[in-house]
């Protein structure tokens, strides 16, 4: 809808701070798939907790899935790092996809800032788990692995 992403703010600031959680809380219901626009909330952090224990623990396989589709869009457009502290934290994951799995090479620093530059403009959110389940059962299996051995 035309104006839309300047109806919200205007609604918000006019509405008392029950109208203002009511929003979001209506947002968030309805909002179930990642293409929908939803706040940078505690909300939104909680749902991608899992996002950091993937960074610190790294994967035996599915780094660049991961980079593409969750990592590189939950550092920046749930935690809001810039382009260089998401590319830092990056290079932890990586690191330690390395260190603890054995997984070294093969991914092109300049193809992840090329994925850096295009998710900080699109501003997409993350893959969920559920939606990771449904069109990539694979780096579910795998990332769900690590996260039952790290629970």
């Amino acid at each position: 809808m035309p104006g839309e992403d300047r109806l919200w703010p205007r609604v918000l600031e006019e509405c008392s701070v029950e109208c203002g959680e009511l929003a979001e809380k209506f947002m968030e219901e309805s909002c179930k798939e990642e293409l929908c626009w939803q706040p940078r909330s505690t909300n939104s952090r909680k749902r991608y907790e899992w996002v950091k224990k993937i960074i610190d623990s790294g994967v035996p396989d599915g780094r660049s899935r991961l980079i593409l589709y969750v990592i590189s869009r939950y550092l920046l457009n749930v935690l809001g790092l810039s382009e260089e502290e998401a590319l830092r934290e990056i290079e932890v994951f990586l690191e330690n996809s390395c260190q603890k799995h054995g997984r070294c090479g093969g991914i092109y620093k300049s193809w992840i800032r090329s994925v850096v530059k295009h998710v900080a403009k699109g501003g997409w959110k993350p893959w969920t788990l559920e939606r990771m389940s449904r069109d990539d059962p694979q780096l579910y299996d795998i990332v769900k692995g690590i996260l039952e051995n790290e629970g």
